[in-house]
């Protein structure tokens, strides 16, 4: 009897360790249904940012970058300048063309009154010899004079109309020539325009606030058009980027609340909603798209976008105390 009262206790100290682990599990079992049922829980989720490409719209070389990674910038601020000295010659050599096209002008005009004045004085000539042709002819009729004298006075009126003649195509000439220079003076202030414009393109600048996350290229690299030169994050714009699985979907709403914890932050919990609900999954637009044209079908959950907004801290603390960068990993709870 003696040995068996020792044994209880043994027997008893063998039980407690499996109580509680029976207890423990227990109590996270109800810990994870409370959880379960009260949020839709993922951790395919990420911060994300509206990013800007600052990219040149012509090839140049980089002459000088004036921001590093990591640097803020404001909106119109210059960034980058790409070597412009070959359109700065470019535009000299234009700006001489002007120069000659406008010193055209001037001669085509001076030779277009010469011209006119010319045809003028010719026509005095041409009314003179039809005078003389006329009066010999009368005289001819009447035998005054030889028949030399009468083909003189009709030859020199048919000069006199060929000279006039003569006179008027060359003052057209003149006139077209006039307006030939005045159409190489609009070219080139059309082209002087256009490097003034390429120049402009020289100079980059920030098209929004935000942050540099990203320098692609270094002085010295040659820019392609439209090579991205560097990425501006837009830091004051940023939210929780989710892929859901369609599953979860059907309860989800604009505005619906959201809580989430970032791994850069252990123990604070973020206070958001739901802003935006993706209107296709994620594989519509996938660089390769699922085809099930061959037969072959496996069917995958698919996962659609939500965005989250970054309200506030769970807890009262200020939002502006924890450094946010687009990219960090989190995991969201949206409250059903």
């Amino acid at each position: 009897m003696e040995n068996n009262r020792v044994k209880k206790p043994k027997n008893l100290k063998v039980y407690i360790p499996l109580i509680l682990v029976i207890l423990l599990v227990l109590g996270g079992g109800i810990v994870w249904y409370i959880d379960y049922t009260k949020y839709i829980t993922t951790d395919d989720a990420n911060v994300n940012s509206d990013n800007v490409a600052i990219s040149s719209k012509m090839l140049g070389r980089i002459n000088r970058e004036l921001v590093e990674e990591g640097d803020s910038v404001k909106q119109g601020q210059l960034i980058a300048v790409l070597d412009s000295t070959d359109l700065i010659a470019q535009k000299n050599q234009a700006i001489a063309g002007k120069l000659q096209a406008e010193a055209a002008i001037g001669q085509a005009e001076a030779k277009y009154q010469f011209d006119i004045k010319n045809s003028k004085i010719l026509e005095i000539s041409l009314n003179k010899a039809q005078d003389d042709f006329d009066r010999a002819k009368t005289q001819h009729k009447g035998d005054v004079i030889t028949q030399e004298q009468f083909d003189h006075a009709k030859k020199a009126l048919e000069m006199a109309q060929a000279q006039l003649e003569a006179a008027h195509s060359q003052a057209a000439v003149s006139s077209a020539q006039i307006r030939s220079t005045h159409a190489a003076v609009a070219s080139a202030c059309a082209q002087i325009n256009v490097i003034k414009t390429q120049l402009g393109n020289t100079t980059l600048y920030a098209p929004s606030e935000g942050v540099i996350g990203r320098r692609w290229l270094m002085p010295g690299d040659i820019a392609q058009a439209g090579q991205s030169i560097f990425t501006i994050v837009n830091d004051r714009k940023l939210w929780i980027n989710i892929f859901l699985e369609e599953t979860k979907m059907g309860s989800l709403k604009l505005g619906q609340p959201a809580i989430f914890t970032l791994d850069a932050f252990p123990g604070v919990t973020f206070t958001g909603k739901i802003t935006t609900i993706g209107s296709n999954t994620a594989a519509q637009f996938a660089l390769i798209p699922a085809s099930n044209a061959s037969g072959n079908f496996t069917k995958v959950t698919q996962r659609v976008q939500i965005k989250i907004s970054i309200d506030g801290v769970a807890d009262g603390g200020k939002l502006s105390d924890y450094r946010i960068l687009s990219g960090m990993s989190a995991i969201v709870k949206i409250v059903r």
